[in-house]
């Protein structure tokens, strides 16, 4: 049975198939001739690596699912009664 690639190593080819420092360098470089007295552009150009990361924390712990679960149940099982709303004819009645 062949063994699949580890999700460390999909992760970086996925990464380098978008180019995002290749392109950010470049970016970086036109703005720094139309701007050329413009520091933040400099730090820029130290310090590239991908910035968009995935949320570390996960949204649905089992204890929160639990607490989901039972706040349904609980809402299915009180239901408010309906008061039922008089027609036209029915207040006109009520009036006299």
């Amino acid at each position: 049975m062949a063994k699949g690639k580890s999700s460390s190593q999909s992760n970086k080819d996925h990464y380098k198939s978008y180019n995002y420092d290749l392109n950010r360098k470049a970016r970086l470089a036109k703005l720094a001739k139309e701007q050329p007295n413009n520091q933040q552009i400099k730090d820029a150009q130290g310090n590239i690596h991908y910035r968009r990361k995935k949320p570390v924390a996960s949204k649905w712990t089992p204890k929160s699912k639990e607490l989901a679960h039972m706040n349904r149940i609980c809402k299915r099982q009180y239901i408010e009664p309906k008061t039922q709303k008089l027609g036209y004819f029915e207040e006109l009645k009520n009036e006299h």
